[in-house]
């Protein structure tokens, strides 16, 4: 007799106390994952929060929202002054919350998405609406899943996988057929596309750094060593919770990276992607790469 199915995501089981919420997109773990249960209040802070200690974080502003992360028994208990939209405690708002959780089990949380080929996970990360969730989204339409959309959880060379699903802007969304509005979360519309499942825990193979450029041509140029780190270093998540031990940063210098940059209209989209695969599926990256731990 087949045992309870277990779903989570970034490598934990998640818990949620809300019946109302819509727990679609979570991934299927091992029961071995630990434990985090997710709460929310109907509350609104009185005054700005930020309390940071070695099992405890807090963080809020006053008259909007806030969320607790305790590390035993581990949790995340969200305030918010209106309940939250349905599906949201799964994605976008859990991110900052397992992103401290991830941090106390010694994870590098980094600010990007990744996608999955058959040898493992690549990273997608770029500026603020440098068109990360666009890509991410095509690429699922063509059948490729999606590891993470926002947060980046990475445990020595291997990456966790969030919730199957990528959220997209109304202009975005429209080019999906199969996404559906969620709501307005953080002050925006927001749609949501469900993902082919991604496996829960695979090798961070490299990562592609995306950009706009005025040029009609689609570039794409490996980043040296130096342009890498600095990169990496920009894109830590959690700074809440302090700098990272600057080895897990470093550990990443051994995986290959690129810069791509398109013109600013999708028209390059099917060249930008077909670039990108023809780089992922190139044999020498069909074997495991290791990164010491």
């Amino acid at each position: 007799m087949a045992g309870p199915i277990h779903r989570g995501a970034y490598g934990f089981r998640l818990h949620y106390t809300d019946p109302e919420q819509e727990l679609t997109d979570l991934i299927e773990l091992d029961a071995s994952m630990p434990e985090v249960t997710v709460a929310w209040r109907h509350a609104s802070t009185t005054v700005d929060i930020e309390d940071v200690g070695r099992d405890r974080v807090a963080y809020g502003h006053r008259k909007a929202g806030a969320f607790w992360a305790c590390r035993d028994p581990a949790t995340i208990t969200f305030d918010f002054p209106t309940p939250p939209v349905p599906g949201s405690l799964v994605h976008p708002n859990l991110t900052i919350g397992i992103s401290v959780h991830a941090r106390w089990r010694g994870d590098l949380t980094l600010h990007g998405g990744a996608f999955e080929t058959s040898a493992g996970a690549w990273g997608i990360m770029g500026a603020r609406e440098a068109g990360k969730s666009a890509m991410l989204a095509e690429l699922a339409s063509r059948g490729y899943p999606i590891v993470a959309d926002d947060l980046l959880a990475l445990q020595g060379s291997m990456a966790w996988a969030g919730p199957d699903c990528v959220d997209l802007r109304p202009d975005t969304a429209e080019r999906f057929e199969k996404s559906r509005y969620l709501g307005i979360v953080g002050g925006r519309p927001r749609y949501r596309l469900s993902t082919p499942p991604s496996r829960p825990v695979l090798p961070f193979r490299g990562f592609f750094i995306l950009d706009w450029h005025e040029s009609r041509q689609v570039v794409v140029e490996p980043m040296d060593p130096r342009e890498r780190l600095k990169w990496l270093y920009q894109q830590e998540y959690i700074l809440l919770v302090g700098w990272p031990d600057p080895a897990k940063h470093l550990r990443l210098l051994g995986l290959p990276a690129w810069n791509v940059r398109r013109p600013p209209h999708w028209g390059g989209t099917d060249e930008v992607i077909g670039r990108i695969l023809e780089i992922t599926e190139n044999p020498a990256y069909s074997t495991e790469l290791v990164v010491d731990d």
